[in-house]
Parts: C-alpha cells; structure tokens; sequence
C-alpha cells in the first residue's frame, strides 16, 4: 500500500485541526463554567472566580502552542512545556469532576470534554511528528545559552549584540518574523 497524497494529507490534518479546536472551545467552555463554580464555592470573589479559570486554560494553550511549535520543527518539546500542560490539564480535569454530580457517570461526562481534548491533541502532535520525520533534516529551536563567553576579555556590548544578530539570522531561517 502507497503513501497518501500531499492533498489527502493535508485534507486529514486540516480535519484533525478542526476537530482539535472544536473540543478545545467546548472544553474551554464547560471547564470554565465548572473552574468558576469551584473558586466561588472555595469563597474566591467574582473576579478571581473569572480569572483563575482563564489562568488555568491560557496555561494550556501556551503550553500546547509550545509543543506545537516544537513538534512542527521536529521535537517534542521540552519538559517544561509538557509539564505545564499536564499540570494546567488536571486543573481543569479536577475542577470538571470536583463539580460534578456525585456518581460515576455525572463525573464521566463532566470529565468527557478535557479527556476528549487531551486525546485529540496527542493524536494531532502524532500527525505533526510524523510529518516533521519525513523532512530531511529537522531544523532546532535556538537555545540561549548562560554560560559566559569563552573569551572573557570581550566587550560584553558587542557579544551580547552579535548573540542577538545570530539569533535573528537563526529565527528568521525558521520562518519567524518580528514585526
């Protein structure tokens, strides 16, 4: 049996990425409705109880477009990352089942939506590495390095200035623009 067709491929990825935005906003919705009900019922005021839902999903979302960037470049992303986004996915699973009717089934279903998320999402960073494999020569993401130079007697300015310029010459290979 044959490779699919760059067209058939891109028709699947596309798809995938719909249905991984389509269950990202609904569990974005219900986890947020369940995060609020739970930071009321622990007495967090009505402000906290709308932030505090927020922090928990834009900490998935950072922590997802990390790994996707990543994983577009042919990594998995690094261990912060993927900490963060485990971390920031059992907030959201623990509020969802916190709130939930007491019984199995009311904590499945307030569980289905993050679940459904978190499942998606790793199907979809296995297209993205899948594709990324089949490049010739994965690019790396630059790594800022605190070691001091190895020419101490260097002006400082001017090492710092050409680290800069390597950067953007390096970042700009990759595709990414400052504006």
């Amino acid at each position: 049996m044959g490779e699919p067709s760059t067209h058939a491929v891109r028709r699947i990825q596309r798809t995938t990425i719909a249905g991984v935005a389509l269950l990202a906003l609904i569990a974005a919705v219900v986890s947020f409705r369940h995060m609020h009900e739970l930071c009321l019922r622990h007495g967090e005021d009505h402000l906290a109880a709308v932030l505090i839902p927020l922090a928990v999903d834009g900490l998935i979302v950072v922590a997802s477009m990390s790994i996707l960037l990543a994983n577009h470049y042919g990594s998995r992303g690094g261990l912060l990352a993927w900490s963060l986004l485990v971390v920031g996915s059992l907030a959201s699973l623990g509020a969802n089942v916190a709130v939930a009717e007491p019984s199995l089934i009311g904590r499945v279903i307030a569980a289905w939506p993050s679940l459904a998320l978190i499942g998606s999402y790793e199907l979809l960073m296995c297209q993205i590495r899948r594709c990324a494999g089949g490049r010739a020569e994965a690019q790396e993401l630059p790594v800022f390095s605190p070691d001091p130079p190895a020419n101490a007697e260097a002006d400082p300015v001017e090492l710092q200035e050409d680290q800069e310029e390597d950067t953007t010459h390096r970042l700009a290979s990759m595709g990414v623009v400052y504006g």
